[in-house]
């Protein structure tokens, strides 16, 4: 198995070399950075795995937007939290989604083109 090269850290000034992106160290600093790093940390518990897992076993690991059965789910929130509780932790807010068809979702979210993605095709 060929081995990835390594480049160096992608923080300035920074001499550590890494197979892709930014150091452990500046990875945590740009990650604590964020103005939604609170927000994020929800996904880290165990209250998240628990339900995410329940969504993935209620939709029996299909995508509910090209029904095809993959092992590799995103849990994805229908309508964005954008930092609220209740609509975070609603399980009816939640789907799961392949990786090209939560990609997708997701860029058409962040170009402001409406799509409606509960349970139909992407």
């Amino acid at each position: 198995m060929p081995m990835r090269p390594v480049t160096y850290c992608t923080q300035p000034g920074c001499s550590v070399l890494v197979p892709r992106g930014r150091c452990r160290t500046h990875a945590v600093q740009q990650e604590h950075a964020r103005d939604t790093y609170a927000v994020r940390r929800w996904y880290r518990t165990a209250r998240w795995l628990r339900l995410r897992l329940r969504v993935l076993v209620d939709q029996a690991y299909t995508c509910a937007a090209c029904d095809q059965v993959h092992l590799s789910l995103e849990v994805d929130h229908i309508l964005k939290h954008d930092g609220d509780p209740a609509r975070f932790w609603d399980r009816s807010n939640l789907q799961a989604l392949c990786v090209s068809c939560h990609t997708r979702k997701t860029n058409a979210e962040t170009r402001g083109i409406p799509n409606d993605f509960r349970g139909g095709r992407v």
